[in-house]
């Protein structure tokens, strides 16, 4: 496993997604993920893009939900979309946005 691979896991891709919306071939995602060979530059800047993209989805959810009506069982009914063009094809970054917006409405409980 590389550095990669665990944030390529984080946004939930698999190899052919990111090789897909990293326009490289799925041979070279492998390589990346399994030895430590690191990619070029504007690979690891179109995941974090993606990152981001995540990131903002997941506060811009968090923020916008109503915590005077909140239920804990609303919880479990989150489902966002990730705007962007780097993520919003794929479910894996769709899935980590929820769980991250998720994990922070969660918090108004604790």
């Amino acid at each position: 496993m590389s550095n990669f691979s665990d944030i390529m896991g984080y946004v939930g891709l698999t190899p052919p997604e990111a090789a897909s919306a990293l326009n490289v071939s799925e041979d070279e995602i492998v390589r990346w993920c399994s030895t430590s060979e690191s990619p070029p530059l504007h690979i690891w800047q179109g995941l974090l893009r993606m990152f981001d993209e995540i990131r903002i989805a997941a506060e811009e959810a968090a923020k916008s939900a109503d915590l005077d009506r909140l239920d804990a069982s609303d919880l479990n009914r989150v489902d966002l979309l990730v705007p962007g063009q780097a993520a919003s094809d794929f479910a894996g970054p769709r899935r980590a946005a929820t769980a991250l917006a998720v994990a922070a409405l969660a918090r108004v409980f604790v």
